[in-house]
């Protein structure tokens, strides 16, 4: 009797742990740009509902591991069209993203690093033109600034070859 119950529960362990091995798999792809077809760095692809996620390297491609069949990846990147695909059953999962210029134009990313929409944003935000700047004629860019930003105190050093001082807000 304690022999039928080890080989039973040895049977059913085994199926178990197979079943087990075989949900777990990788899916993997490249994200391409629809305007040249280059590969896509930097692309974010989330399995959807999880924190289980990864970024494409410099050629856009990309390799997650996924447990249980389905599931749905979502492909993000700051001026692209977010991309919802199902996967299915399959191991390979090729994503063409397009821009969204609504998207890049609502999108403020700030010295930490942080995106944010600009009407979320708790403090004043400046924006100087290129025309603003070609306009000021100065020696380089961080003098044509000069005066257009507040809060920003620029100096420069009247030497050959001295070095600009750009103090923000203290």
């Amino acid at each position: 009797m304690k022999r039928i119950l080890l080989v039973c529960l040895t049977a059913v362990f085994a199926l178990v742990s197979s079943e087990s091995w075989a949900q777990e798999r990788t899916v993997s792809g490249r994200v391409t740009s629809v305007e040249d077809g280059s590969g896509l760095p930097g692309v974010n692809v989330v399995l959807k509902g999880t924190t289980s996620g990864t970024v494409t390297d410099a050629d856009g491609n990309y390799s997650l591991g996924v447990t249980g069949e389905g599931g749905t990846l979502v492909f993000t990147f700051i001026g692209l069209t977010t991309q919802e695909i199902e996967i299915g059953d399959r191991t390979v999962v090729n994503v063409i993203m397009a821009a969204d210029v609504k998207q890049l134009s609502e999108v403020v990313v700030t010295a930490l690093g942080i995106e944010r929409n600009k009407n979320e944003l708790g403090y004043a935000a400046q924006q100087v033109s290129g025309e603003q700047i070609s306009q000021a004629r100065g020696v380089n860019i961080v003098n044509s600034l000069s005066g257009k930003v507040s809060g920003v105190d620029i100096k420069s050093s009247n030497t050959m070859g001295g070095s600009t001082n750009v103090v923000i807000r203290g």
